[in-house]
């Protein structure tokens, strides 16, 4: 990955668990950061508009091929927003750059599928998707890790974070296994919705990986995601006034919200809830850094995994969003 560490755009390919972890972890880290280096665009499914507004950022702000990289990932290798972003995106890049843009693209995906055939016609560089992990749980895994390395964050820091979570989790008694027992319990009261209270605004698709992994793994349970201290002033009458169906989980980092009227609002809102006795929780990070957010991560892997197991469901199954993509497929 090495020829690609001085790329100022990277355009990345993928949509869900293909892209959401590594998006969640470039956010974080860079959202509210003035001297970030590299631009990251992550394609998902463009519509025209964006489709226009990168046409025109690559012919008048980018001037050779090695400032780009293209990276595409799908485990399927079948999926059609994928697909047809990839082509649309290699044509932009390629009516500039020519024939080099192929030096400068990288593909991760299974091996033979329609993805994988495209890309040998254009002759980029392939990672093969190996191993049956994918998708909502593939968030230490290459696709992810690559993305972040050439992004110039710390993957390496990242997978350890999770590493260290992991290994904690394995006690019976550990933090993700009894938010599991919490929230199962909770549903046995007809709790179902899992709200996610993220005080910090870099966090927010830190908060949708987590949707995705729940609403995804556990159906039983709807899956939200609340951003403080903003919905406080949209959405705090439902939540305190309206049915008392909501189980909480509020997420922040101390250094970042120290002090000030978000940390007011954040003790304020959690004092609240208790007073209440609307169940929650919290997750409190000392900081926002990629070993941080790799326990964070691996934390919400073992507890959706501890929760399937009270709820006597697979977690790794989703025929329903089989059956989606089969419906879409051009």
């Amino acid at each position: 990955m090495e020829k690609y560490q001085n790329a100022k755009y990277v355009f990345v390919v993928g949509i869900g668990g293909s892209d959401l972890a590594s998006k969640a972890i470039w956010n974080a880290m860079t959202l509210h950061k003035l001297n970030v280096n590299k631009k990251i665009f992550f394609l998902e499914s463009p519509d025209v508009r964006e489709y226009e507004e990168i046409e025109n950022l690559v012919d008048s702000g980018i001037f050779n091929a090695e400032e780009i990289v293209l990276i595409i990932i799908s485990k399927s290798g079948e999926t059609t927003e994928t697909i047809q972003t990839f082509n649309k995106i290699f044509q932009i890049l390629t009516s500039k750059f020519g024939e080099s843009v192929s030096d400068r693209t990288i593909l991760i995906s299974t091996e033979e599928s329609s993805l994988w055939k495209i890309g040998e016609e254009r002759k980029v560089e392939f990672i093969s998707w190996q191993g049956d992990v994918g998708g909502r749980f593939s968030a230490f895994t290459t696709p992810h890790t690559t993305i972040l390395s050439i992004a110039g964050l710390n993957a390496y820091d990242f997978v350890e974070g999770g590493k260290e979570m992991a290994k904690k989790c394995e006690d019976e008694n550990s933090k993700a296994t009894n938010l599991a027992q919490n929230i199962f319990d909770n549903y046995k009261r007809e709790i179902k919705i899992l709200d996610f209270f993220i005080f910090n605004s870099e966090l927010e698709d830190l908060g949708k990986w987590c949707r995705q992994l729940i609403a995804e793994s556990i159906s039983l349970i709807t899956p939200t995601v609340s951003i403080g201290p903003v919905d406080l002033h949209s959405m705090l009458e439902l939540y305190l006034g309206g049915p008392k169906s909501r189980f909480t989980i509020f997420i922040r980092s101390f250094k970042e919200i120290d002090g000030g009227v978000n940390e007011m609002a954040y003790k304020n809102v959690t004092a609240t809830y208790k007073k209440a006795t609307l169940p929650f929780e919290k997750y409190e990070m000392p900081e926002i850094s990629e070993r941080e957010l790799g326990k964070f991560m691996a934390f919400m892997i073992e507890m959706t995994l501890d929760l399937a197991e009270l709820l006597s469901i697979n977690p790794y199954d989703q025929p329903a969003v089989e059956n989606y993509k089969k419906s879409i497929k051009i």
